[in-house]
């Protein structure tokens, strides 16, 4: 997902944001910073270091592996209840 882990470049932050639908403040929540230090990252003031790139890597990897389990469980197959009295 980054090309350097150290220094995730603000370019990758956006394009995490995007693949995981993050808003900006729905992604510092999840990253446990403050949405001015998480705009700093985005504008290239600040560096995001690599336990930030670690915490948005396992985000990514939450949301993948929710999306496979959604997947597995929408086969198609349909069930239908009928009380019996």
């Amino acid at each position: 997902m980054f090309q350097d882990i150290n220094k995730p470049e603000p370019e990758e932050i956006k394009y995490w944001m995007t693949q995981i639908n993050l808003s900006i403040s729905e992604a510092s929540i999840e990253l446990g910073i403050s949405k001015r230090q998480f705009l700093r990252f985005l504008s290239g003031d600040t560096e995001a270091k690599k336990v930030h790139a670690l915490a948005m890597q396992m985000l990514w990897i939450l949301h993948e592996s929710k999306k496979d389990l959604v997947k597995k469980n929408s086969t198609g197959v349909k069930k239908i209840k009928i009380p019996i009295k």
